[in-house]
């Protein structure tokens, strides 16, 4: 059995966020019914508009669609069994509203498939982007405890499984080893060539620097499958004539790739122990730490900021009481609103240490309890 996947970021999102939206998708989908493609992944459809010319013209190219939230489609022209969805329980920082990660409510959509060898899954993904770019380190703690996420979903399906889409990082990005290392998934490519983030994309001209692929295809065999890949390549990195020059169908380039796989001959003996990487272990547990460490350290902020609003409040509150102040109307009410003004981030920033912090060190403690099963099945070799 052969199929042929490819993942594509659309960039859809709002026409104030990003350029040229509805050409784009125009140009996207008169591309649909040539597609030789058997399994296609979507990241950032976020818009009602994006997701209807998409859905449109996927159905009218003979594909299957599973639409879910999180900006995530798949198209398929094998028979789609089910369709699920899981969010992120680590869903960036609520305070940051320009990066729209906290209320874009990413996750992960799993379809299963039917193919030619029976059912097999497909895990379409889009993790956080760069959480903080001065920190590369707590960055890929974020990229961890939602690959972990994955990784613990992963563990529940049997058989072969493809998981692909916008990983928004690189092959030489620790947590790209740490996926790798703790699934056994082979990713269909070799990591670098053919740049999804790439100088030559029209909306990213003026970017410095080197180019590189953040969208993958990873492959999962199942025991005994005997499979190879080929055909690695980009994907709707051609041109569309848009207001009068050549732009590109995405601020990203798309990443396609095949792969063969037959059945085992027979059942295969299920294995005790599952072969993974015993430095992924190590790496793991290290981001997870400075991640849960981050978490602490936002809430000790946010409540001496809190602290320090409540405090302004109590002040002015007191101000009013002043003889000064009491025996002025204006003075009197003007004390009093800026006292009512000083308890409204008092209050923000005393749920943001509470709430927020605490959903944070959920996500990094639920990441660990996968980390420590991963390592008690894998025979405790980490």
């Amino acid at each position: 059995m052969s199929i042929r996947l490819g993942t594509f970021n659309v960039w859809g999102l709002p026409e104030a966020f990003a350029d040229d939206v509805s050409s784009r998708m125009r140009g996207l989908a008169a591309r649909f019914p040539g597609l030789d493609l058997d399994v296609l992944l979507i990241q950032e459809a976020w818009t009602e508009e994006v997701r209807d010319a998409l859905r449109e013209a996927a159905l009218a190219a003979n594909f299957e669609v599973a639409e879910t939230r999180g900006g995530l489609m798949m198209f398929s022209r094998l028979p789609i069994r089910t369709s699920q969805f899981e969010s992120f329980r680590f869903r960036g920082d609520p305070e940051r509203l320009a990066m729209g990660e906290f209320i874009g409510g990413k996750g992960f959509q799993t379809v299963s498939l039917e193919g030619e060898h029976g059912p097999f899954s497909v895990i379409n993904t889009h993790l956080h982007a760069r959480y903080r770019r001065s920190r590369p380190q707590l960055n890929s703690a974020v990229h961890t405890v939602q690959l972990m996420q994955i990784i613990g979903a992963m563990n529940d399906i049997d058989g072969t499984l493809v998981v692909g889409g916008d990983f928004n990082c690189s092959s030489q990005d620790v947590e790209y080893r740490i996926f790798s290392g703790l699934t056994g998934a082979v990713e269909l490519g070799d990591g670098r060539s053919h740049p999804t983030i790439s100088r030559s994309n029209y909306y990213k001209r003026d970017r410095n620097d080197a180019d590189k692929r953040i969208d993958y295809l990873f492959v999962r065999p199942g025991p005994g499958v005997r499979w190879k890949s080929y055909g690695a390549g980009s994907l709707f990195a051609e041109s569309e004539r848009i207001r009068r020059r050549d732009r590109s169908l995405s601020d990203h380039y798309g990443f396609r790739a095949a792969f063969e796989w037959q059945p085992p001959a027979a059942d295969p003996r299920p294995s005790t122990f599952l072969e993974l990487d015993p430095r992924a272990f190590d790496l793991a547990r290290v981001l997870l730490e400075i991640g849960r460490e981050e978490a602490d350290r936002r809430e000790r902020v946010h409540f001496r900021s809190a602290g320090s609003w409540a405090m302004g409040a109590v002040l002015l509150a007191g101000l009013r009481r002043h003889p000064v102040v009491d025996r002025r109307r204006f003075l009197r009410t003007a004390a009093g609103a800026l006292a009512l003004f000083a308890l409204t981030p008092a209050v923000g920033y005393g749920t943001l240490a509470r709430l927020d912090s605490d959903y944070k060190r959920d996500a990094f403690d639920d990441a660990r309890e996968v980390l420590a099963l991963l390592e008690a099945h894998s025979g405790g070799t980490a």
